[in-house]
């Protein structure tokens, strides 16, 4: 029996305190509580939690339901930027400088409703890693994920968070099979030592077996996921570019996450099942443009960009037994982008983290190159909206990247060439300009390795995790 199940008999036992209470009476006693511990006594029961939500005990401002900024990984940097708007609020630093170890900030590997997970090296050359709660500075540790327990060549392990606040204040943490690109038969170099028969095998397989780690236990354990419906390919079919972003999204007790080949693996950690979600036509195979899993206001949905400027993005129908991507946008910013290339400036800035870092010892004092001044426009104005013409097709080389999707609106945040974010509202198709995402002193890479990796979306959540949260 579950926690909820025993919450539910407990609330049917009228010898229990509680459950003969009226519910004025019961919500001036849960209002009394703290929010962690409010947001705990509405996971109990369907009772209480009809109580706390009618009487809107439990405060949106401290739930991860706004948008607090973007953590971008830059190649070559290993440090995760944090690009947010002016706040006059609390500020959030993108700053991870109280993690245990001393002179470590760590690189941002994940991120789930206000908690992030970061893996960082130590002393010995091995691998650390943490959870961590950026609003509140909170912290914890997360050991080593076990070995896979499928034993293939050529593979390593990518872990995803499962977390939400209003579900439960323990998080979990899941390891997922990512393929190494190797020759194939009759390449130079050749690696002949490969099993074939595992080789072709389905993938994923039937009874699909992860290690997940829990905060409640504080270990790994491995757990067997069984597959409804058809797989996606072979083994040998994953062996491709793994490419940077394979990002994940937690949406009502299920885990999306964004596989190779462009499928994604819908995973119910409460019934140990999982659905492999086939991608939208023309994206998926090896040659494929690039693709970002995400969630907005409308639920689970994914973006890809189709050439340098074109902008598709998906809802996922979720309604009938076949999970499909349903095409809601598919427009080029060409034009646009042609328009208003002098642009920079906004109501977002980076805060330069890998720059501060680097210089830290040097001057304490010292401060990133100040941005031009270049006058913006919040909004592109009504006869601004998307036409596309073969004309346009001369003075604008850029390129654009996925950020992420605003967790509230209908809004996808891009960036230009790693040089400017933009909001990009889907439902009216205009364009806000944010601010420089460049980062300070990155022309010293080389032009050809400068180069966004990564990008997650950031909510904060106030609830302040306990020390018994990971116990």
């Amino acid at each position: 029996m579950d926690r909820r199940d025993q919450g539910e008999a407990a609330a049917e036992d009228k010898t229990y305190p509680l459950a003969i209470l009226p519910d004025d009476v019961l919500a001036d006693v849960l209002r009394r509580l703290p929010p962690r511990g409010l947001a705990v006594s509405r996971c109990v029961c369907k009772a209480w939690l009809a109580v706390v939500d009618a009487r809107r005990l439990l405060r949106a401002d401290l739930l991860p339901l706004s948008l607090g900024g973007l953590f971008i990984n830059f190649h070559n940097y290993y440090l995760s930027e944090f690009f947010a708007p002016h706040s006059d609020g609390p500020c959030i630093s993108g700053k991870h400088d109280y993690l245990p170890q001393a002179d470590s900030w760590g690189y941002l590997d994940d991120h789930c409703n206000g908690l992030v997970l970061i893996h960082e090296n130590d002393d010995n050359d091995g691998e650390i890693g943490y959870v961590l709660n950026p609003a509140t500075r909170w912290v914890a540790p997360v050991p080593p994920c076990p070995p896979p327990p499928m034993e293939i060549k050529d593979t390593f392990q990518v872990e995803y968070l499962a977390y939400d606040p209003i579900e439960s204040p323990y998080f979990e943490v899941v390891s997922i099979t990512r393929f190494h690109w190797v020759r194939k038969p009759g390449d130079y170099l050749y690696d002949s030592s490969r099993d074939a028969e595992i080789e072709q095998s389905e993938w994923p397989p039937s009874l699909c077996i992860l290690h997940v780690f829990s905060s409640r236990t504080g270990q790994w354990e491995e757990r067997s996921f069984a597959r409804e419906g058809d797989s996606i390919g072979t083994v040998s079919g994953m062996r491709h570019w793994p490419g940077d972003q394979r990002n994940a999204v937690y949406w009502r007790g299920a885990l999306y996450v964004h596989c190779q080949t462009n499928y994604v693996m819908r995973i119910s950690l409460s019934s140990e099942k999982y659905h492999v979600i086939k991608p939208p036509p023309g994206v998926e195979g090896k040659n494929y443009p690039q693709f970002y899993l995400g969630k907005s206001s409308k639920g689970v949905c994914c973006a890809s960009i189709q050439g340098r400027c074109r902008v598709q993005v998906w809802n996922l129908d979720e309604s009938g037994y076949q999970m499909e991507w349903v095409l809601k946008h598919d427009r080029d910013l060409f034009k646009w982008l042609l328009k208003h290339k002098l642009q920079y400036t906004g109501p977002w800035a980076l805060q330069d983290i890998n720059y501060y870092y680097n210089n830290r010892n040097r001057d304490h004092d010292m401060e990133a190159p100040a941005e031009e001044e270049i006058e913006w426009t919040s909004q592109a104005s009504e006869d601004e909206k998307f036409t596309w013409s073969s004309d346009d097709e001369c003075g604008h080389t850029g390129y654009v990247d996925i950020l992420g999707f605003h967790p509230c609106k209908e809004i996808i945040f891009l960036s230009e060439s790693i040089t400017r974010g933009l909001a990009y509202h889907l439902d009216s198709s205009k364009v806000e300009v944010l601010g420089n995402i460049y980062p300070a002193g990155y022309d010293k890479e080389l032009s050809n390795e400068r180069l966004l990796e990564s990008s997650f979306l950031y909510t904060p959540c106030w609830i302040t995790q306990t020390a018994d949260d990971g116990e």
